[in-house]
């Protein structure tokens, strides 16, 4: 990403007149790499004033001109091809550091009387994850999640491997208009590394997302052509799901008795994890049983209002106290919990609490979650433990919504924009 740029033009004679009225002008504007190139082309004009350019061109590409460092701490140089190239040294460095600046681009040009430069400032993306994060005080004990954590989490693929060995996911959910839920799960998982993908979705509208994730698997549910799960949608998941690794339940499926008796009597039929997530909860805050009584792994991922439902209580009682309410809901229904928000809270069902340090406003936008549903089913179906695979997918996810607020903004930033940074997230976190 662009973080800065500077112009500069520079009259060939003006540099001339101050080389001859100052004798120390070359010694405080050059360094003596500079110095020795500028000699082995004879002191040639055009070149002293192109490269006194550059340097005012790439101050203004900091953001500062030549205030706060000396000339000397640009310094301009030459590839073997020729292309120049720019080094910064002592306080410019600093200030390029401050700033995330990781290289700087720079072009020279020159007529018969002027010489022009033109620098361009870049972004080190290999610093996009903030160290320096900002957490709230909070009481009680918690373990942060960072980069070296999750780098522990996500194993390194081994060369002899096939798209079985990396997992079977099914995306249970969709309904009529609702339809992206299932698309960004499904999307998700693919980018999260899942071998094998499969939406279970009404066959009246299936279509949509065969057309939209043609890397998935379709597997079309009897719904009597009402574009929603009914009473008789039931028994054909239960044909399909034993054959998953884990499966995403709940995403744009809509509230209703049908598809709250569906939750319910998947929720207590296998023993495949699941990570149950939006209208999932919200069908479970209409008859808790199935949850209550199931004994398999088991992921929520509710927002404050969602789980405001769940429990019965208000929104804002959630957030005065995000870690009591997340650890209770873990524990009461044995399953971990996954409270979204700034500095998003994860709780076990042992009481364990994990706080995150990625992501930003502009993540508050429809179809994130449904985004992190599918990254945590597939970290799950390729063999990672569930905690385990919660917290990683919890801080990859916000680590793509940062990427995509750095080229972006946290305006326009949207649930698909975070997917697609997805394999960058794991990119980096696997670097050195």
């Amino acid at each position: 990403m662009i973080s800065g740029t500077g112009i500069d033009i520079i009259e060939i004679d003006r540099i001339r007149k101050a080389i001859s009225n100052n004798s120390k002008f070359i010694e405080r504007i050059f360094t003596q790499n500079e110095i020795k190139y500028i000699e082995s082309k004879n002191n040639n004009m055009n070149t002293i004033s192109g490269i006194f350019a550059a340097k005012e061109a790439v101050s203004k590409a900091l953001g500062s001109g030549i205030s706060g460092f000396k000339w000397t701490d640009i310094e301009i140089f030459s590839e073997l091809s020729g292309k120049p190239n720019v080094r910064l040294l002592g306080k410019a460095k600093e200030l390029a550091n401050k700033r995330n600046i990781g290289h700087i681009h720079i072009s020279i040009s020159h007529s018969k009387d002027n010489a022009v430069a033109f620098a361009v400032a870049e972004e080190d993306e290999k610093n996009f994850y903030r160290e320096n994060y900002n957490i709230p005080c909070i009481n009680g004990d918690y373990t942060i999640i960072d980069k070296e954590m999750v780098n522990n989490i996500i194993p390194k693929r081994e060369k002899n491997t096939h798209k079985g060995t990396y997992g079977r996911v099914g995306v249970i959910g969709g309904s009529k208009g609702m339809t992206g839920a299932v698309i960004l799960a499904l999307r998700a998982c693919l980018r999260s590394g899942s071998g094998l993908v499969y939406s279970m979705a009404p066959e009246s509208i299936i279509h949509i997302i065969e057309l939209s994730v043609t890397e998935s698997i379709a597997i079309p549910i009897k719904d009597t052509g009402s574009g929603c799960f009914d009473s008789s949608s039931t028994e054909n998941i239960k044909e399909w799901i034993n054959k998953m690794d884990c499966l995403v339940l709940g995403p744009g499926m809509g509230v209703d008795n049908d598809r709250v008796g569906l939750i319910n009597d998947i929720l207590l039929s296998t023993a495949k994890p699941i990570v149950l997530d939006a209208d999932g909860i919200n069908c479970v805050s209409k008859n808790k049983k199935g949850l209550l009584s199931r004994q398999y792994p088991t992921v929520l991922t509710p927002h404050p209002a969602e789980l405001s439902r769940l429990l019965d209580v208000t929104v804002d009682e959630i957030q005065s106290n995000r870690i009591q309410y997340c650890r209770n809901t873990a524990k009461t229904y044995n399953a971990i919990t996954v409270l979204k928000g700034s500095n998003t809270v994860i709780a076990s069902p042992e009481g364990d609490i994990y706080i995150n340090t990625t992501g930003n406003p502009g993540m508050a936008t429809a179809g994130s979650g449904d985004v992190l549903s599918g990254m945590i089913a597939s970290l799950i179906g390729q063999k990672i433990e569930p905690l385990k695979a919660t917290i990683a997918s919890v801080f990859l996810h916000g680590l793509a919504g940062d990427i995509g607020a750095m080229e972006k903004g946290e305006y326009g930033l949207t649930a698909g924009d975070i997917v697609e940074n997805i394999p960058y997230t794991i990119k980096y976190v696997k670097s050195n």
